[in-house]
């Protein structure tokens, strides 16, 4: 009767560590998409003050100053938008949101 009292005591402390080890992985997986929420969060936040930014600079700019002395600054700055953040974006969001398990 003691055999059996241990082979339980094994089997429910064997339960007990899986329900402990399902419990951290769900941890780990909230944790994880979390960041990952976070991570994209900064980068299309950041596209979106960059963008207004330029928008109001360029807006800015044409109210205080002649509309072609901005033409190529404008064109720069868009260039630079298109080039350079727009890929960015698409790459964090595609990577943090498209890897799904």
């Amino acid at each position: 009767m003691a055999d059996y009292d241990l082979d339980a005591a094994l089997v429910a402390s064997e339960q007990a560590r899986g329900d402990k080890q399902q419990t951290l992985e769900d941890y780990r997986s909230r944790l994880q998409a979390d960041d990952r929420s976070r991570i994209a969060k900064i980068i299309v936040w950041a596209f979106v003050i960059l963008m207004g930014w330029v928008v109001l600079a360029t807006t800015v700019g044409a109210a205080l100053f002649d509309w072609n002395d901005l033409t190529e600054p404008a064109k720069y700055l868009m260039a630079i938008l298109s080039s350079v953040m727009l890929p960015v974006v698409t790459l964090v969001i595609g990577y943090y949101f498209g890897k799904e398990k």
